[in-house]
């Protein structure tokens, strides 16, 4: 169930969801827009949702919760927290419930501009309490990440962590010597001042190459291509494994706000995967993954000068560019794939 999130986002639909019909488990995704089957998964829509925020956490999430109940499943897992209500609803109807919590959503609180600062502590405060609450009644959460899965413990009955790894066959390989890639850095993912639009733009005014932009964007004012800069909008996946095919750097450089520092993001797995190097903001978590996989480069996000130099560095070294990326393909298919986090999913189906 999702009030929140597209019909085929791709941890909820592409991972969980498949993986689970793909054991052969009868899967129901309750959410926006249409009805229609597909990949063994059986998508049940309630239309557009409110336009409106609150709107969408109140009316949009009441009709999710009434079609879902009216499918009559055995369990019941749903991923955005304006569902938290509805999911003790279906406890007390004897339903087996799990909440998918993908974010520490009181530190998200704090930094969501739309509440004002003055009220966020409280606001803060006040979910906490209600999804401890919650929590404790349900019969599982699933966390996206370690850090996430530690604010449950608890307060939870069960927590499971089951992190938002890339399906590698979903992520092509890339062979192609650096050395007859043009000087094409990329980011690929939400395009927004937070996740570091205008930092790379400014970063890449000193550099000799292209930055090539990919995803949804929020107000971003670069349309088509100005310069040193291209954005080619948001791309399906045959794009996204062409545009990592191009590049020899990839970036995600992201503001370190509380909803970032302990985050994962997929793209730095896909950039891995993929087998090209990548340039991340310093936070812990970050700065292990570039150390133990040798992947990576940590910067400051405020430093655009240190993040063009980093990317003049690897551009003129694309030897060693392309070692970086091979470390980092073969660290992601060891130690961080969908497959292993999937047979956590399956088994905690399996005991529920």
């Amino acid at each position: 169930m999702t009030s929140a999130h597209g019909t085929e986002d791709v941890r909820i639909f592409h991972k969980e969801c498949m993986s689970l019909a793909q054991e052969g488990h009868e899967v129901y995704l309750v959410g926006r827009m249409k009805t229609y089957d597909k990949n063994g998964v059986h998508i049940v829509g309630v239309g557009e949702m409110p336009g409106s925020r609150l709107k969408r956490m109140i009316e949009g999430a009441r009709c999710v919760y009434k079609k879902a109940l009216a499918l009559d499943c055995n369990i019941y897992h749903f991923h955005d927290p304006e569902l938290l209500p509805y999911g003790l609803k279906l406890k007390r109807k004897g339903k087996k419930v799990i909440f998918d919590s993908h974010e520490d959503v009181p530190a998200q609180i704090m930094d969501k501009e739309w509440i004002p600062r003055i009220l966020r502590k409280a606001v803060a405060k006040v979910y906490k309490a209600y999804e401890t609450h919650a929590v404790k009644q349900l019969d599982a959460v699933v966390a996206a990440t370690p850090h996430i899965a530690e604010q449950f413990e608890g307060r939870a009955k069960r927590v499971v962590i089951i992190n938002n790894y890339p399906k590698l066959d979903d992520i092509e390989f890339h062979t192609t010597p650096f050395s007859e890639r043009e000087p094409i850095v990329c980011y690929a993912g939400g395009i927004s001042e937070i996740r570091g639009e205008k930092v790379m733009v400014e970063a890449m005014k000193d550099v000799d190459g292209m930055l090539i932009l990919a995803g949804e964007h929020e107000k971003m004012e670069i349309t088509g291509q100005t310069g040193v800069i291209r954005y080619l909008g948001q791309l399906e996946r045959a794009g996204v494994n062409a545009l990592y095919g191009q590049a020899v750097v990839g970036l995600c450089i992201l503001k370190p706000i509380c909803n970032y520092f302990y985050s994962q993001p997929i793209k730095i797995y896909e950039y891995m995967a993929a087998g090209i190097p990548f340039i991340c903001s310093d936070f812990p978590g970050w700065r292990k993954l570039a150390e133990d996989s040798g992947a990576g480069i940590c910067v400051g996000f405020d430093e655009p000068e240190r993040i063009a130099s980093v990317v003049r560095k690897l551009l003129s070294n694309r030897g060693h560019a392309q070692e970086m990326g091979r470390r980092g393909h073969d660290y992601v298919v060891s130690n961080c794939s969908w497959t292993i986090e999937e047979s956590k999913l399956l088994f905690l189906y399996g005991t529920m």
